[in-house]
């Protein structure tokens, strides 16, 4: 999703901070380095749209990143407040930081939440007819600078 194939206008990345979280939830409950592989969209406040497959996602050290299939670039979630809805873990992330060219820049969410199925079974979001695959995260973010980023994978279970 954010590799040199990536572009994420600069006055969006420039404003991607928020506020508290608990990933911690996340690593209590998640392999120390467990990865997943999915597909990211981003679509620009202009309307134009790119769609990257094979980004990697990782749960680390208490944070969500998603990284571009070349390795150029980074979307880190450090920070957000989590809950469970059933057996859905929900995240309203507040930190997030693109991390690219060299360059950390922060990300200024309008708003955004990220759910995880961190068990064996497919599992229904509360109140919807859409069930979340075993081992699977999605997530849908919307900038302050009105950038749409969605993000789609399955977690591999196999990681240790």
């Amino acid at each position: 999703m954010i590799g040199a194939r990536f572009r994420l206008d600069p006055r969006t990345a420039a404003a991607v901070v928020g506020a508290s979280f608990a990933f911690a939830a996340i690593a209590a409950f998640v392999p120390a380095a467990a990865r997943a592989e999915g597909t990211a969209r981003i679509q620009q406040a202009d309307g134009s749209v790119n769609v990257y497959r094979d980004v990697k996602v990782q749960v680390v050290q208490k944070t969500l990143s998603v990284t571009s299939a070349d390795g150029k670039g980074t979307m880190i979630i450090y920070r957000a407040a989590c809950s469970y809805q059933g057996e859905i873990m929900v995240c309203l992330p507040t930190g997030v930081s693109l991390v690219q060219g060299g360059g950390v820049s922060p990300i200024k969410l309008k708003s955004g939440t990220v759910y995880l199925n961190l068990t064996g079974e497919a599992h229904n979001l509360v109140m919807s007819t859409t069930k979340l695959p075993a081992h699977s995260v999605t997530m849908a973010l919307s900038t302050q600078r009105g950038t749409y980023i969605t993000v789609n994978g399955a977690i591999d279970k196999g990681t240790k």
